[in-house]
């Protein structure tokens, strides 16, 4: 289960998930961009998830 929520947060890239290509250029957003707001919902992902991986399935 965590490989799956890992492989399913791609926020940090535009080429991390093909919705995030296809906003990159009518969106006007640059290669940096993806990292103002990828980087902290990257964080506050790994937060809650960890912690509710190991209470719903613990090891």
């Amino acid at each position: 289960m965590a490989v799956a929520i890992g492989a399913s947060c791609a926020f940090l890239t535009p080429i991390g998930h093909q919705n995030n290509t296809l906003i990159l250029g009518p969106g006007g957003f640059g290669f940096g961009d993806y990292w103002k707001l990828g980087l902290p919902l990257e964080v506050l992902v790994a937060a809650v998830s960890i912690p509710l991986l190991l209470i719903v399935w613990p090891l």
